[in-house]
């Protein structure tokens, strides 16, 4: 049984990292907070809220014709209600955790 040598060829030389400090920087000064993602999250959840009511009010007088129309909207804006208390929940229940924990 012959057994061949590696090819050096293949290995490629060791580069130095793509990132620089000014590169880092500038990333964390182009990314948003979780402050900022949180309020985006609520005025999308707030403003389903607002389109729901707003397609029943239009139902109501007689303006909206379409039921379907409406109903959408409105379990639109219940799923995106529900699922903002489950992460409102979730973040809660990691905070207690984390004071729970004891240095």
């Amino acid at each position: 049984m012959k057994v061949d040598g590696i090819a050096l060829k293949a290995l490629k030389p060791l580069e130095p990292p793509s990132w620089t400090v000014e590169n880092r920087e500038k990333a964390v000064t182009d990314e948003k907070s979780f402050a900022s993602y949180l309020q985006d999250a609520l005025s999308q959840v707030n403003q389903l809220q607002k389109q729901a009511q707003l397609s029943a009010l239009q139902l109501a007088a007689g303006e909206e014709p379409d039921l379907h129309r409406t109903m959408v909207a409105y379990e639109k804006a219940a799923l995106a209600l529900q699922l903002t208390i489950e992460i409102r929940n979730k973040l809660t229940e990691a905070y207690q955790e984390i004071m729970r924990i004891q240095m």
